[in-house]
């Protein structure tokens, strides 16, 4: 079974993001349009998946503390 994370998007080059995690931050490749600086994504592994609203990935956030 995968499990993906969720993170906050910092920075956005080309076809790669810096999001925070768990109070670290993190590379990820994506595939994403249009995904920009403050936006959430869900990844695995190092690959974003896709792309949350605000309140979810808070939701979600908020059950992991």
């Amino acid at each position: 079974m995968c499990q993906a994370a969720v993170g906050k998007v910092l920075s956005v080059d080309g076809d790669r993001l810096t999001v925070s995690y768990n109070g670290k931050t993190r590379v990820l490749r994506s595939k994403l349009a249009g995904v920009a600086a403050g936006e959430y994504v869900q990844f695995s592994l190092d690959i974003a998946i896709d792309r949350i609203d605000k309140e979810e990935a808070e939701a979600i956030l908020g059950d992991m503390q």
